[in-house]
């Protein structure tokens, strides 16, 4: 039988790597040290920084200073060699985007500037100074000085903490290079309405793409040296000044990077959203484990660990252990570090080996986001973060990508896509959206779906008009929706006419969201009466549906009723959810954001309803039915070794947003049915503890107790 082949990097994504952080001088004295604590953590492989804030720790450079302070030691040979005497790997560090005050006494010329020409500083103005990444002698220096690294050492891994900018920069080089590409001079400061913002973007990203590529070249002596950036967009969506460029172009020049920069204070929701996207990519993602905090006497072993430890299994990430620091004091959360990380050595062909078997599509779009920002909008992280969590509520199975990650190819293995917020789509995308659908793919499309060019224009109409199946008339009425407003029944001095929406459900299916509920009706606004300073949350388009167009919710907009007379339309009935065949495909558009809205109100029938409507895009036959709480999240993954189904228990800490994880709920009772599509599958086989499970007659298989983690593979 032929062994199948893995990339180089592969045994770098099936191996978590222990953090060391050092900004200045060291807080050990021996490397002995420093191996006792990685020991403790049960890790074999130690980030450790060669290069930091334009300093070096390792013997000398002809082109970067070393810290002050070390005097002739050479700590990162001291670690290496160290490490490399014990079996541990060391993965040098080099940082991009700060610069030691030390070095900007050397270079002045390297320091970036703020738009009124003052010394960019990092931190206040008592601490160290920002660089530029589009200061040709500063990344040339440091592009020379990691070339002398990789000649004299011989690590395992190269990971750049960037390439970043900190801020935006109005240094000599920034002006000169905006002025280059625009022949005009760059304004300060920066901003989005004038797009100068956008236009100084285009240039960070270059010069982010630029700085990994010459890497890369510079690596061809060193080819199964893997190369990893840290991407740095807590999560891994929309910033709209591009601090580290567009992970996608970069990507295509490293082998991976830190794709979930989420710190305590973090939401769970958020890193699960940077680790699928990460997936995306198809090689290293990594994230912290724990998130903080990052104490440097004590560490806490809590649950957390597991269940963030379990988040990165069941999607094939590399936890980066923090942190060492931490451990060179307090072992107390050394067993169950190590019992996680033990994890991941055991099974690598369950968990880093395969990919998510392709169902549902959610699409981030990265045009979107652009002009979203521009154009003062909701961040379209509302919408896309409202669709994430509802289909993880429902545990409808789905992964994610990029719009920039389009191709024919690369979308004709799912059933149906989605894509949240999605205003603005580059014409050559939307037509692969079309050929998809045409051919018989599925979309779900809601609100000002490709109202806007990509420029960031308004369309007198809908640029997908004949996917969606409706044309565009106009947005809800200009209204004062203030507060504390409810609906009025006249007269209304000052009120708005219609200051609530709902949708009036018309399709059998969709009425199943409101199972239990004596009523036809479902909000799709929000009035937050009586809460200072909020705004109301309604928004809503009229559209006019072409022939043949399937109605299967109305928009329901009532006014007046005063002593109970029959309610009023001004607005008319339009619809408010419309199924359109295009082709041999299908397409749902929700005239209401029905995404963003969840993400807004948390509405549990609102999830409900999204459930429905990707039901129907399924032809009501999802991969798996699994009848769980919401707060169990799933993953389904194959590979040359077989599917398998991962399943999370988040349940006691599902609403406890920004607090370490203490508990959760351990639950029986949980069932799951699996399509054809799989196969027929016979049993199921629990990883960890061994257990086989059949089928029930009705076809469910009842799990065993889910405490917090566990993986089955599926026999067929």
């Amino acid at each position: 039988m032929k062994m199948q082949e893995y990339p180089h990097w592969q045994w770098l994504k099936e191996t978590p790597v222990a953090i060391l952080e050092e900004n200045e001088l060291p807080a050990w004295r021996e490397p002995s040290q420093v191996l006792a604590a990685v020991r403790a953590m049960g890790a074999s492989l130690l980030r450790y920084p060669a290069i930091r804030w334009g300093v070096h720790s390792f013997s000398e450079s002809a082109y970067l200073p070393k810290y002050p302070g070390l005097g002739d030691r050479d700590l990162f040979g001291e670690i290496l060699r160290t490490m490399r005497d014990n079996g541990v790997k060391v993965m040098a560090y080099c940082h991009y985007g700060v610069l030691h005050s030390h070095v900007a006494k050397l270079h002045p010329e390297w320091v970036g500037k703020e738009s009124d020409g003052r010394d960019a500083r990092q931190n206040g103005p008592d601490h160290h100074y920002r660089t530029c990444m589009a200061n040709m002698q500063f990344t040339f220096a440091m592009r020379q000085t990691i070339r002398e690294l990789c000649k004299r050492y011989q690590f395992d891994a190269l990971y750049l903490d960037g390439p970043t900018w900190y801020g935006d920069c109005h240094c000599d080089s920034c002006r000169a290079e905006y002025f280059k590409h625009y022949d005009e001079p760059m304004p300060s400061p920066l901003n989005l309405s004038d797009g100068s913002q956008l236009k100084y973007n285009l240039i960070r990203d270059a010069h982010c793409e630029r700085i990994v590529r010459e890497l890369r070249e510079d690596l061809a002596d060193f080819p199964s040296l893997p190369l990893l950036f840290n991407m740095a967009l807590k999560p891994l969506k929309h910033l709209p000044n591009h601090p580290t460029g567009i992970p996608e172009r970069t990507m295509r020049w490293a082998d991976g990077g830190n794709t979930t920069e989420v710190h305590r204070p973090g939401r769970i929701w958020d890193m699960l959203q940077s680790i699928r996207l990460g997936a995306s990519f198809g090689k290293i993602s990594m994230g912290y484990l724990p998130p903080g905090p990052y104490d440097t006497l004590r560490n806490f072993p809590m649950t957390e660990l597991e269940v963030l430890s379990g988040a990165y299994l069941m999607h094939g990430s590399t936890p980066m252990l923090g942190t060492v620091s931490t451990f060179l004091n307090d072992k107390s959360a050394g067993g169950m570090m190590s019992a996680q990380v033990a994890k991941f050595k055991a099974n690598p062909e369950v968990y880093h080996r395969g990919e998510p078997v392709k169902e549902i599509a959610l699409v981030y779009s990265r045009v979107s986001a652009e002009n979203a920002s521009a154009l003062r909008r909701a961040p379209l992280d509302n919408a896309f973060g409202g669709a994430f969590s509802a289909l993880l509520g429902e545990h409808l199975h789905f992964d994610c990508l990029f719009d920039t990650q389009f191709t024919a190819e690369r979308l004709t293995p799912y059933r149906a896509i989605a894509i949240p917020g999605g205003i603005s789509l580059a014409p050559e995308k939307l037509e692969l959206v079309r050929e998809y659908v045409c051919n018989g793919g599925s979309l779900l499309a809601c609100g000002d779906f490709t109202l806007f060019d990509a420029d960031g224009g308004m369309l007198p109409d809908f640029a997908a008009a004949d996917l969606l199946g409706v044309n565009f008339s106009n947005h809800r009425p200009e209204a004062p929706y203030r507060s504390r407003e409810y609906r009025e029944t006249g007269p209304l001095h000052g009120y708005s006419l219609v200051p609530e929406a709902y949708l009036k459900l018309k399709d059998s299916r969709l009425k199943a969201a409101l199972e239990g509920i004596a009523s036809d009706l479902t909000p799709v606004s929000d009035a937050q009466v009586g809460i200072p300073g909020l705004k109301r949350w309604i928004e809503y388009n009229i559209v006019k549906p072409a022939p043949g167009v399937e109605i299967l919710a109305n928009l329901y907009l009532p006014a007046g009723g005063a002593f109970g007379a029959t309610l009023e339309f001004p607005f008319g009935v339009p619809p408010g959810i419309t199924l359109n065949r295009f082709g041999r495909g299908k397409v749902i558009y929700a005239a209401v954001p029905l995404d963003e809205f969840y993400e807004q109100r948390n509405l549990p029938e609102t999830r409900h309803l999204l459930r429905e409507l990707f039901r129907i895009l399924l032809d009501g036959a999802p991969v798996l039915e699994l009848e769980a709480p919401a707060g169990v999240i799933m993953n389904l993954t194959e590979s040359a070794s077989g599917v398998y189904l991962h399943l999370l228990n988040y349940c006691g800490g599902m609403y406890e947003d920004r607090r370490a994880v203490e508990w959760v709920a351990p639950l029986d009772g949980l069932c799951v049915k699996f399509s054809k599509r799989l196969g027929k599958v016979k049993a199921l086989h629990e990883i960890e503890g061994g257990d086989i499970l059949r089928a029930g007659e009705n076809g469910f298989f009842t799990l065993k107790r889910l405490k917090v983690f566990a993986t089955y593979k599926l026999k067929t």
